[in-house]
């Protein structure tokens, strides 16, 4: 019997346009199917989303399928006029990110500059 990482993926909020959204466990084959159909789910409910923050704060493994879908997710926020915020990211999630030549497109800036936190995209006081 092969047991697979769960991804458990929550929604945090909708806040001045920022949807923030939690992933946890593994981003893979067989589970970033559950990633896509959640955001598209958000998407569809907030049309208003202007910006969508990923916490990666509990995200474990990544494999290309979930560098895949993270590209994915950032052609279509860009095809709604809406960013893509990946925050809270580990090193090694930045390093996946450097090595397949991904991190600048999804990050939005050169490898080794300041690393985003989730405070950076939490709205301010009302």
């Amino acid at each position: 019997m092969t047991l697979y990482a769960a991804l458990n993926v929550t929604t945090l909020g909708l806040r001045d346009g920022v949807l923030r959204v939690r992933v946890a466990g593994a981003l893979d084959y067989d589970t970033s199917e559950q990633l896509t159909r959640h955001v598209a789910q958000e998407l569809e409910t907030h049309p208003a989303v202007r910006t969508l923050c990923l916490d990666c704060t509990e995200l474990g493994t990544v494999d290309s399928m979930g560098v895949s879908v993270l590209l994915s997710l950032r052609r279509r926020l860009d095809e709604r006029g809406a960013a893509l915020r990946l925050v809270e990211r580990s090193a090694r999630l930045d390093r996946l990110l450097s090595v397949t030549g991904t991190y600048e497109y999804l990050i939005g800036e050169a490898t080794g500059e300041r690393e985003s936190t989730a405070a950076d995209f939490e709205p301010g006081p009302p």
